[in-house]
């Protein structure tokens, strides 16, 4: 229930977080994320408070989490939630009122913490830490006077090896039985940063080569993996596609690393 801190209550309040302008934290057992204003004033930002729950997206008036433990405050004022029974990550901005899913095919996540531009998830049903490149939006700040974006990932001039890092989970393998189990889509902004590497491809690791005579702009990569469950005496195993896209701001920079890796699922080794 929500109005003033001495009359409201929580059904199974889990993760916690904070932010200049109020807490927010997840209250599993309604599938709500809630928040508490200075004055101790309770308010719910998504879910009904009737304990529905589902996964749906949009406005925040209708959408669904599904008993979320974790919250994680982003640079730009909005909030991720760590939903565990929809094996998800997910977003809600309070700017715009509405909730976005960030990741999927977590299994269990149950917290997350920043690491520099990235998100550590802990997916707790496969005993592990999976790190994920947080969208361009979640990372911005805004101001009224003065805009920071996300800083620029210095890179060196000439060949840049492009690594989409995918470990299959646990328990699974790449789906090979229909041909290649991964698609590799590059493109620059603007289009002149690359002399060679853009396009789609089957490989998850590709040589791009730089041109010396752009120095700034935005790598733009879309992955996809599909795996299936790992169990020979299954004739129809479960499978799970792993996908997502990332938006680089990159600057070249005579020294510096001539490797880019993005997480689609495990961590760099």
């Amino acid at each position: 229930m929500d109005g003033p801190g001495d009359r409201a209550w929580f059904a199974q309040p889990s993760g916690l977080a904070a932010t200049p302008e109020r807490l927010w934290l997840a209250d599993s057992e309604t599938s709500a994320l809630r928040w508490v204003e200075p004055d101790g004033t309770v308010r719910t930002a998504v879910g009904t408070g009737l304990f529905d729950f589902g996964h749906r997206d949009g406005a925040a008036e209708q959408a669904l989490l599904q008993h979320p433990l974790g919250v994680t405050a982003l640079p730009d004022g909005s909030v991720a939630v760590s939903d565990t029974y929809n094996h998800a990550l997910r977003r809600y901005d309070p700017a715009a009122g509405e909730v976005t899913t960030l990741a999927t095919d977590l299994r269990e996540p149950s917290d997350a913490v920043l690491v520099g531009d990235d998100i550590v998830v802990v997916e707790s049903a496969r005993h592990r830490l999976t790190r994920l490149r947080l969208p361009e939006e979640a990372v911005r700040v805004e101001a009224v006077a003065h805009r920071t974006q996300r800083a620029a990932t210095e890179v060196a001039p000439g060949t840049l090896r492009l690594d989409v890092v995918f470990q299959a989970p646990a328990g699974q393998k790449l789906d090979t039985r229909y041909g290649p189990s991964t698609r590799l889509l590059v493109s620059a902004t603007p289009p002149e940063l690359l002399v060679a590497g853009e396009g789609a491809g089957t490989e998850l690791s590709r040589a791009l080569e730089l041109n010396p005579a752009v120095t700034e702009g935005v790598l733009h990569v879309s992955a996809m993996a599909a795996s299936c469950d790992d169990d020979p005496d299954n004739e129809y195993p479960a499978c799970h596609v792993h996908q997502q896209d990332w938006g680089v701001p990159v600057r070249v920079t005579e020294g510096a690393a001539d490797r880019l890796p993005l997480v689609l699922a495990g961590m760099d080794a």
